[in-house]
């Protein structure tokens, strides 16, 4: 993949790759005390120089994201999701809503239906053991030939090998759990960032690597609490909007 200056935006490389290290520690992909690419394997990977790829990490260094070890390289700094010191808005309603209008109009891609090895952040999400394997979905959907949003969804064996192929295309992952297993969903929690796209997103949603697109995560829990779904939605802020209605109790 290749990180290219952006001449209208005038966006220097080093800041691109800066804020897809910085994805990737957001998502999850490189955890707390994990060590991240070398250099080397930073400039081979984007095909950027020795020098981009020094900046990047010494911005992040310097953010408190990550920490230098003599000898050893770069790690994700322990506990570095405090350091970005979030505010968070807490907005309640119905499992319902978490299902966005107009998904019928879009076209669905199924790109894969696979097992593999759980991801380094899903095995604490669904409360499973870390060398438990999943299914993993990944579609995506489109409005006349533009992507709109790509989805990871990560589930169980024992739920993911009963789901087929043809509902995924018709329906949204909540209505096959609930309509076409019978599983009694209890609730669920979404949380909501702007990130950059890396070349998997970017290569998905047919926009430029480090280009800004927003990123949902979602947890989606049956009876008792148990959760059954983790799902990761990247939009095209260009081709979404995520919107909420409000409203207001009265004395």
């Amino acid at each position: 993949m290749n990180l290219r200056a952006s001449k209208k935006n005038n966006v220097p490389l080093y800041f691109q790759l800066e804020q897809i290290i910085k994805s990737k520690i957001l998502m999850g992909e490189f955890v707390p005390g994990e060590q991240i690419p070398t250099e080397k394997d930073l400039c081979e990977t984007y095909q950027v120089s020795t020098i981009t790829a020094r900046q990047a990490i010494l911005n992040l260094v310097n953010e408190g994201l990550i920490i230098r070890r003599r000898g050893k390289g770069s790690f994700v700094k322990e506990g570095s999701k405090d350091i970005r010191n979030i505010k968070t808005l807490l907005l309640k309603g119905d499992i319902n809503d978490m299902i966005p209008e107009g998904l019928e109009t879009l076209k669905v891609r199924v790109l894969d239906i696979m097992k593999i090895a759980s991801p380094k952040k899903v095995p604490t999400l669904l409360e499973i053991g870390e060398s438990q394997e999943v299914i993993q979905v990944r579609r995506t959907r489109s409005e006349n030939g533009i992507p709109v949003s790509y989805i990871k969804n990560y589930i169980s064996l024992e739920i993911g090998r009963k789901i087929k192929r043809e509902d995924l295309c018709a329906y949204p992952m909540l209505g096959i759990l609930r309509n076409r297993l019978r599983i009694s969903l209890t609730g669920g929690i979404q949380y909501v960032e702007a990130i950059v796209a890396d070349y998997d997103i970017a290569s998905a949603l047919s926009i430029s690597i480090s280009s800004h697109i927003l990123y949902l995560e979602t947890i989606i829990f049956a009876r008792q609490k148990e959760p059954v779904e983790f799902v990761q939605t990247f939009y095209r802020p260009d081709q979404f909007r995520y919107s909420v209605k409000l409203g207001l109790k009265t004395k």
